[in-house]
């Protein structure tokens, strides 16, 4: 069963808001990187029960966005407001804690350097135009073409 995108964030605010410096802009690539490794870990199925879109500035969950917008740059050290009482499985944890070794040590600018490569499902999409979704094919596709 898919998730809030604000369950996922919260999760890894939970766990390394005091080992990892936290920005909006981070936890949304690392929610948005999550969502695509998971796409072709788990043939398929999604992290998130929300589509992401393509912005100017990358792919973004609007949900997730408008609850962290408010921080601006500061750090996010405490968990997101959130109706939902979702709890992450335990293969779901280790998976997001997987997430957290490789991509967690990086900031937000690296992160999303990464998510606006040519080639990627946001550079694929966004010329199309603003805040379309972005296929979850594109984004299986193209973390397959990673572990290549």
């Amino acid at each position: 069963m898919p998730y809030n995108s604000t369950t996922i964030a919260n999760y890894f605010i939970k766990k390394y808001s005091t080992v990892g410096e936290l920005t909006p802009l981070k936890l949304i690539k690392l929610v948005y990187i999550s969502y695509g490794w998971y796409l072709e870990t788990f043939n398929s199925e999604r992290l998130v029960n929300e589509s992401p879109q393509a912005w100017k500035f990358g792919p973004v969950f609007p949900i997730l966005y408008n609850h962290l917008k408010k921080y601006g740059k500061k750090f996010v050290k405490e968990p997101i407001e959130n109706i939902s009482t979702e709890v992450i499985s335990e293969e779901d944890a280790k998976f997001l804690d997987k997430i957290w070794s490789i991509y967690g040590v990086k900031d937000g600018i690296y992160l999303s350097a990464l998510t606006h490569k040519e080639g990627t499902p946001w550079s694929e999409t966004y010329p199309k135009g603003d805040n379309l979704i972005i296929p979850d094919s594109l984004i299986k596709a193209h973390y397959n073409r990673l572990i290549e």
